[in-house]
């Protein structure tokens, strides 16, 4: 089943970024084509305004030479050269012409790329839609055995404007590891200014996990403290504006003042504010909720 479904997220990773290099291209082919149209327009145009100033141009008449002189005669007649003005003319048109038609065929080879990169573009989306389809329907389905097999966890970390991304997931997830937990879905989130990852984690049951959380935390009194919790923590206290992680209804928010930790319900609305969330925490009763400022 794992192997299935990493296979899946390769392909769809690499669907994807050929569809965001083919994707780029889209605009850049929908405004040749648009350009390429109004050239082909005005090059018919102008071919068939020159078609119809040749048919308009006079015809050059050549006389027949006079009869030959009898013999012995000093001078033979000469013979009337066309008028070289028109001779010029026709020349030109018909040069003209030829640069018309060799551009039109241009302009056509350009016309045909550009509808075949098209239709590239709209079938490789079509086909990364369906890829993307059924890593998530595997994805559901992967949760839902879980879920009934070794439960699921949700889990959240988010810093103000990225902040410390890579420093903060990477204590994250060793907590995770160390509680038992490993991860199954990450997922990019952001939410009002706010970027990070969404976690669905297994290995234990949400309620019991979250208990065990806190009691490590209302316990925990040296910022030195070797737990993958504590450095955690320590992490999101060094952060410069907002911040929130929560292990299912474990949950700590950092706000540029404090750091406030506790146990909220595990539904609560994507994209809320840590703010609001120190303001929940601060009215939950004191045996839900600990103060953890002294690690700024």
């Amino acid at each position: 089943m794992s192997t299935v479904i990493l296979v899946l997220l390769c392909l769809a990773i690499a669907g994807r970024e050929l569809y965001l290099a083919s994707d780029k291209r889209l605009p850049r082919a929908q405004k040749d084509l648009h350009e390429l149209r109004a050239q082909l327009a005005e090059l018919s145009r102008r071919h068939d305004a020159l078609r119809a100033e040749v048919a308009e141009a006079p015809a050059v008449t050549i006389p027949q030479p006079p009869p030959q002189p009898p013999p012995g005669a000093l001078y033979a007649a000469e013979r009337p050269e066309p008028d070289p003005e028109v001779l010029d003319r026709l020349d030109e048109l018909t040069t003209r012409l030829d640069r018309l038609e060799t551009g039109l065929g241009t302009l056509s080879s350009r016309l045909a790329e550009a509808d075949l990169d098209r239709a590239a573009g709209h079938a490789l989306a079509r086909s990364l839609d369906a890829a993307e389809q059924v890593i998530a329907e595997l994805r559901d389905e992967m949760l839902e055995r879980l879920g009934r097999e070794e439960g699921v966890v949700p889990g959240l970390l988010l810093s103000e404007e990225g902040e410390a991304e890579a420093l903060l997931a990477g204590a994250y997830e060793r907590c995770a590891a160390e509680y038992g937990l490993r991860v199954r879905v990450r997922e990019q989130r952001s939410a009002s200014g706010y970027l990070g990852t969404a976690f669905h984690l297994s290995g234990r049951r949400a309620d019991a996990l979250a208990e065990e959380l806190f009691t490590y935390v209302r316990g925990l009194y040296d910022p030195q403290d070797p737990s993958a919790l504590a450095a955690l923590l320590v992490e999101l206290a060094k952060l410069s504006g907002g911040g929130i992680t929560r292990i299912g209804a474990f949950t700590a928010v950092r706000t540029p003042n404090a750091l406030l930790c506790g146990l909220l319900p595990e539904d609560l609305p994507e994209g809320i504010e840590p703010w609001d969330l120190a303001t929940r925490l601060g009215e939950l009763p004191e045996d839900l909720r600990t103060d953890l400022t002294w690690l700024c």
